[in-house]
């Protein structure tokens, strides 16, 4: 199928990428033929201006049928854009997923710069370096993603800051990062190239990217699972428990009460997040 247009969710027009959605299928942990067969099931059902969602769906619904975890991991940007609808849940999880590498971690605290005071969202120390990050939420990849604007005002927080965490964590490095579930401009890539300043975001930088730092520790968020609604993810978001590691580990009946399920439901829902981490 060549030269079809599908919508996006702004409702602006592109071409429909094959190539892409293979990329995507075999990603999430398909088999080249399960891709192949997928792409061939889904290029039968569309058609011309059928939505980016409609896809996906298609998409999720055919892996699902060949691996539950494949389809799981296929929803991880997804679920990070569910991570909302404030930037706070994205803060916590991206938190929670500094401390799986290593680092004491304090979400959302003050701290005092050589000339004013900063809130910084993720406030991350390990044995060698501190961080400072700034988390960018966006709630579709169709938002407009942060910019160059976003780049130079964070920079000069962190450069603000670089004197007195020095003085106060002396042998240490210190570093800026800037973290965002979805994209960058362009040329706020290449200011932070530039400038020293440190950021993350999906497929940037490419050997690794938050997408990369995610899967190589399978450090996934509760928000791909589509059976918790947006009640029971703030649930479980209020407890700290963001993480598919963390609900893994969680006890039945702690899950069973919090988000007013059954018992077997909750186990349901703990199974799938140890099969999918350990």
């Amino acid at each position: 199928m060549n030269n079809i247009k599908i919508t996006k969710k702004s409702g602006m027009l592109e071409d429909f990428n094959s190539r892409k959605l293979m990329e995507s299928l075999l990603r999430s942990g398909a088999e080249q033929d399960q891709a192949e067969e997928i792409l061939d099931r889904i290029t039968a059902e569309i058609t011309p201006y059928v939505s980016t969602k409609k896809i996906y769906r298609l998409a999720y619904k055919y892996l699902r049928q060949f691996n539950r975890m494949s389809c799981l991991k296929y929803s991880l940007k997804r679920g990070l854009s569910r991570l909302g609808p404030s930037g706070y849940p994205f803060e916590e999880y991206f938190g929670g997923l500094m401390r799986y590498y290593g680092y004491h971690v304090d979400v959302g605290i003050i701290l005092e710069g050589k000339c004013v005071s900063h809130e910084v969202d993720v406030f991350a120390v390990s044995d060698r370096e501190v961080l400072a990050v700034e988390c960018k939420y966006r709630n579709n990849s169709d938002t407009a993603p942060p910019d160059v604007k976003t780049a130079l005002y964070v920079q000069a927080r962190f450069e603000d800051l670089r004197p007195v965490i020095k003085a106060r964590y002396p042998g240490k490095a210190f570093s800026g990062w800037l973290v965002t579930n979805t994209r960058f401009t362009s040329d706020a890539i290449r200011y932070a190239e530039c400038a020293g300043l440190r950021i993350r975001s999906w497929r940037y930088p490419e050997n690794n990217s938050l997408e990369k730092m995610i899967e190589d520790k399978k450090l996934y968020p509760v928000t791909i699972l589509s059976s918790l609604n947006s009640f029971q993810i703030r649930k479980l978001s209020k407890q700290q428990l963001v993480l598919m590691k963390d609900l893994a580990q969680a006890d039945v009946r702690d899950i069973r009460r919090l988000l007013s399920i059954s018992e077997n439901r909750a186990a349901e829902l703990i199974q799938q997040a140890s099969e999918l981490c350990f």
